[in-house]
């Protein structure tokens, strides 16, 4: 009989089983782009003698490719090595393991299977591969790529060949969840060598290297902005790589590529969700909505249980992990969640919604309105927002952010159209985020007329409208209406701390604290002006708000200048910018009270090119026009520049047209005006104009205004009036200007009856006084007589030697602000040159620091590049600006300019 003769289409699939089965059990080819990660490898080689190696990570991590380069290059240390791919789904593990040994050279027994592919070995055939690959004369490596190990039966199957075969098996698991082998005893018998998730994300360095392997070239900036967006994982960094490749300019192109996640979201829908169960897919997407899943919010959203199927996804390796710090909390990674949502969005835009007012409500109820508000807007539901940002009493929080806060963010998005008076509230406080004080009024307005709340108590809309009402008419309305709306504000908030629950230190409290202050301020109550600002700047409140410390510091620098506590000014008013600065707030954005305030500490210190710097800062701010006390101080220290340069008669008409401006919103602002053109004219030898001037005086402390008069009697020689003006002086905390003025008083008098001795006791008493302020105006604009016992004096003056010329390096300044307003002139003397300037040297790190600063780095990104924390940064950057006696950063680059520090 013939052979019999096989068909040609047999021997074409038999050549097609063959293919297969050759990629199968091949150890895979590395791609061009493939990054040699020799941290990984080195510790896998550092584990060769371990009996099991498992690589453990998410869909597209680059766990074959590690495994993959490893036994490549690590041929000496691990043996014979096969390889054995599954594709998704497959179950036969002993069939596929069994025919990868013999591939090797492994006598394998026949296997005795049960019938269905996921049975086990069986004992018998089991004792015979362990005696087979026990006796084998070298080590074995076999990996296992692909097979998911949830069996019980057969991880019993595995455990045991592994422990009976003497080291000679190194079993490698590739995948993506945990198999259920008794991991805790090879770990506690050091017998178990892992790379999980977290060690298979891609570091920058290892970024830029994928990136340039493709062909793109991208600064260290732009590379970490990609690799945290996709939390080091390789696929969505190749994506990221294959869309700038195909762009003219990948370095302008990055903040494209990283909005746009089409390729990532199909690979993940297809590799990730799909290839879940029903259950396990439904509750990824009920759990998509909160980014961070906490206990009792993932059983509202998923059910009884939910806990549980949270962390079997963790070690199941779905793209979510352990929030660090927050006990069995859990988050999705965010690329992965966002497709998880719009997946959710795509099927089920009801279920979404239905999603985010459940997540919203949890929030609320426990207390987290700022989540609560970010998720109601998620869905637009702004009616809801504005209930809850006035009954969550947010209003103040959200009028202390400013522009740019998460509260701020969303209540801005509210439409104008929206209706009842919680949205009217809502939108009151965002024009006062804007210095919108108009708009503020017509919603406050509008609110009062509506009698639909909106779905808001009425005492929190209550409480909302008497604070901003109080905030709006500090600067704007007249001062005894500011002063009545702050108590009335006061009022409230006690009344709601009882009832309401609203704590002593909330935003509220410290915005009326605020408003307290800033009326206080206006009718001369300077010191309990500086109680209230204080208590609103140190707060812890007041801390965590940088903008609104700033505000509450610069108006404290201006109580303390008008107090003559000069360096303490100078200080508070510095601290003040420092904090504008590290914000990022432009100076026209800003309030003009600090630079009002060193504005007038340079003129108590006659440096008048300083102090014509900082007005001219102060009229660079937008504010300036509308803030009644800051304009009346700026006008006051120009009028005393305008003096200074000899040209009295516009100093005397620019305080007289400022007074008369203020005089019905501010009497005590219009009388303080009154008093400072009354010391120019007795300073000028017009005596009898200046006491003129003083009879119209209605709301000014007494004090200061007795003292003025005092010296304009004493140059009139009328003794009676001036012991009558110095004891209505008194004595009650008189500030730095006041003691120094009576002292020249009493000087003049005691030149019309004592010897020469006794009238240079006190001028060396007021010098002495004056001089750790450096307060030199008393004396340069001191009426006739003082100014003639002076210059008789010249051996007094080479010991006072401080009061001939202002020092600019003991105190730090702020360089003028170039806005457009900055420009234009503002009258003054001219100063005296500066001496030369002494500083400190920088240490190796503030040099480091400084060069940054040049290149116009955020404190952030500058923290990055030097591997330190952020207040580190700031430490320096403070150090640097004390040094260099300056306020600001880019002061402190051009004087390091100046002085060869950096290269210009």
């Amino acid at each position: 009989m013939r052979a019999q003769q096989q068909h040609p289409a047999s021997t074409v699939v038999s050549a097609a089983q063959e293919l297969l089965a050759a990629s199968r059990f091949t150890i895979p080819e590395l791609g061009a782009s493939h990054v040699s990660r020799s941290r990984l490898t080195d510790a896998l080689r550092r584990a060769e003698s371990s009996p099991l190696v498992l690589v453990s990570g998410p869909a597209g991590s680059g766990k074959t490719s590690l495994v993959a380069e490893w036994v490549r290059t690590s041929r000496a240390g691990v043996g014979l090595v096969g390889w054995i791919t599954f594709e998704d789904r497959e179950t036969a593990l002993w069939d596929y393991l069994l025919d990868g040994l013999s591939r090797i050279g492994i006598d394998v027994p026949a296997p005795g299977l049960g019938g269905t592919e996921c049975a086990g070995l069986g004992r018998k055939s089991l004792m015979a591969l362990a005696e087979a690959i026990a006796g084998s004369p070298e080590r074995l490596t076999v990996v296992v790529d692909g097979y998911e190990l949830v069996s019980l039966e057969l991880a019993r199957e595995v455990d045991f060949l592994l422990r009976h075969t003497f080291g000679r098996l190194c079993l490698i698991l590739v995948g993506r969840v945990d198999p259920v082998l008794p991991l805790y005893r090879y770990r506690l018998s050091d017998d178990l060598a892992e790379v999980r998730a977290a060690d298979l994300a891609f570091t920058d360095d290892e970024a830029a290297q994928m990136f340039a392997l493709q062909g793109v070239r991208l600064g260290l900036d732009s590379v970490h902005l990609l690799n945290r967006r996709v939390n080091g994982w390789a696929a969505g960094l190749r994506f990221a790589a294959q869309a700038l490749a195909a762009r003219s300019d990948p370095e302008a192109s990055v903040a494209a590529v990283l909005a746009q996640s089409d390729n990532i979201n199909e690979y993940l829908v297809g590799e990730v969700l799909e290839g879940q169960t029903t259950e396990v897919r439904r509750f990824m997407l009920d759990t998509c909505v909160p980014d961070v899943l906490c206990p009792g919010l993932v059983e509202e959203l998923a059910g009884a249980g939910a806990r549980h199927s949270l962390v079997a996804l963790s070690r199941s390796n779905a793209f979510i992990e352990p929030v660090p710090d927050q006990s069995e909390c859990y988050s999705y990674y965010p690329f992965f969640r966002e497709m998880l949502r719009a997946q959710l969005a795509y099927e089920s835009p009801a279920r979404l919604a239905e999603l985010q007012r459940t997540t919203a409500r949890w929030f609320k109820r426990h207390g987290l309105h700022e989540k609560a508000i970010a998720h109601l807007a998620a869905i637009s539901a702004w009616d809801q927002i504005a209930v809850q940002l006035v009954d969550g009493l947010l209003i103040g929080r959200l009028v202390l952010e400013g522009v740019g806060g998460p509260v701020s963010d969303v209540a801005r998005l509210i439409p104008d159209d929206l209706e009842g008076r919680a949205a009217c509230v809502v939108r009151a406080a965002v024009a006062l985020t804007v210095g919108d004080r108009t708009g503020c009024s017509e919603e406050l307005s509008l609110a009062r007329r509506t009698t639909d709340t909106g779905g808001a108590r009425n005492d929190t809309i209550a409480l909302a409208t008497a604070v901003l009402e109080a905030v709006r008419a500090s600067v704007a309305d007249d001062a005894g209406t500011a002063n009545d709306l702050a108590e009335e504000a006061q009022r409230a908030l006690d009344e709601a701390q009882v009832h309401s629950g609203v704590l002593p230190g909330s935003e509220l409290s410290m915005l009326v604290q605020f408003s307290r202050g800033m009326a206080l301020l206006r009718r001369g109550g300077l010191s309990a002006a500086r109680k209230a600002l204080s208590r609103a700047a140190g707060s812890d409140t007041g801390r965590s708000y940088p903008w609104f410390r700033a505000n509450c510091l610069g108006y404290l620098a201006l109580v303390d200048a008008l107090e003559g506590r000069l360096s303490r000014a100078s200080r508070t008013a510095a601290e003040s910018l420092a904090l504008y600065d590290d914000g990022g707030l432009s100076p026209e954005d800003r309030s003009p009270a600090p630079y009002v305030a060193l504005a007038r500490v340079a003129l108590e210190r006659y440096d008048l090119r300083a102090a014509r710097e900082h007005v001219a800062s102060a009229a660079a701010c937008r504010a300036l026009q509308g803030n009644r006390v800051a304009r009346g101080m700026a006008d006051s220290v120009i009028a005393g520049l305008e003096r200074a340069s000899g040209h009295l008669v516009p100093a005397l008409a620019r305080l007289e047209a400022a007074g008369a401006a203020a005089a019905d919103s501010d009497p005590w602002l219009a009388d303080y005006l009154r008093v400072e053109a009354a010391r120019l004219e007795v300073a000028s030898g017009s005596a009898a104009q200046a006491l003129e001037g003083l009879e119209t005086l209605e709301a000014y402390d007494g004090s200061e205004a007795a003292l003025v008069a005092a010296a304009a009697y004493a140059e009139q020689g009328q003794e009676a009036a001036v012991d009558r003006s110095l004891a209505r002086a008194g004595t009650a905390e008189p500030t730095l200007q006041a003691q120094v003025s009576r002292l020249l008083v009493e000087l003049v008098q005691e030149s019309r009856h004592r010897p020469s001795g006794r009238t240079r006791v006190v001028l060396d008493r007021s010098l002495r006084l004056a001089a750790p302020e450096e307060l030199r105006r008393p004396f340069r604009e001191a009426g006739p007589t003082v100014q003639r016992l002076m210059s008789a004096d010249s051996r007094l003056l080479n010991e006072h030697q401080w009061l001939s010329a202002p020092t600019t390096d003991k105190t730090p300044t702020v360089p003028a602000q170039r806005g457009p307003q900055s420009q234009r002139a503002v009258p003054g003397a001219r100063s005296a040159e500066p001496g030369p300037e002494v500083v400190e040297a920088l240490t190796a790190k503030e040099r480091e620091v400084l060069t940054h600063l040049e290149e116009l780095l955020t404190t952030e990104e500058i923290a990055e590049k030097m591997f330190v924390s952020v207040n580190t940064v700031r430490t320096h950057i403070r150090s640097i600006l004390r040094k260099l006696g300056v306020n600001r950063r880019n002061a402190a680059v051009r004087k390091a300019r100046e002085l060869g520090l950096v290269n210009g």
